[in-house]
């Protein structure tokens, strides 16, 4: 996982419902503690928006995280920030969040 990331220490992350994590060695530690639970887990990301300026690229997705044999877990929506360095694109801050239902998507397009 940690080759995703930037290997500066002013990366964050935040995981649904728990404090950001800030630096390097927080943010390894943070996803040792949610891969190493002893069930596989897979994880289908499904683009929503993508922003590019310069060397910094901002994707919106929806993450569809899977767990064991085939247990959903409930949709998260998740932004994350890459820069493009010496070695490439990599992460600067993934921020993630329990997906609104789709009722709630409903009712703000009736809004507009």
């Amino acid at each position: 996982m940690m080759l995703t990331w930037d290997d500066a220490d002013d990366i964050l992350c935040v995981h649904p419902m728990a404090p950001a994590l800030h630096g390097r060695e927080a943010v390894a530690h943070g996803w040792r503690e949610i891969l190493s639970g002893g069930a596989a887990m897979r994880f289908a990301i499904e683009p929503i928006q993508r922003y590019a300026h310069g060397d910094l690229v901002i994707l919106i997705v929806n993450e569809v995280i899977t767990v064991g044999s085939g247990k959903r877990v409930a949709p998260m929506v998740a932004t994350n920030v890459y820069r493009h360095g010496a070695h490439g694109w990599h992460m600067l801050t993934h921020h993630a969040g329990p997906a609104p239902s789709p009722d709630a998507a409903d009712s703000r397009q009736a809004l507009h």
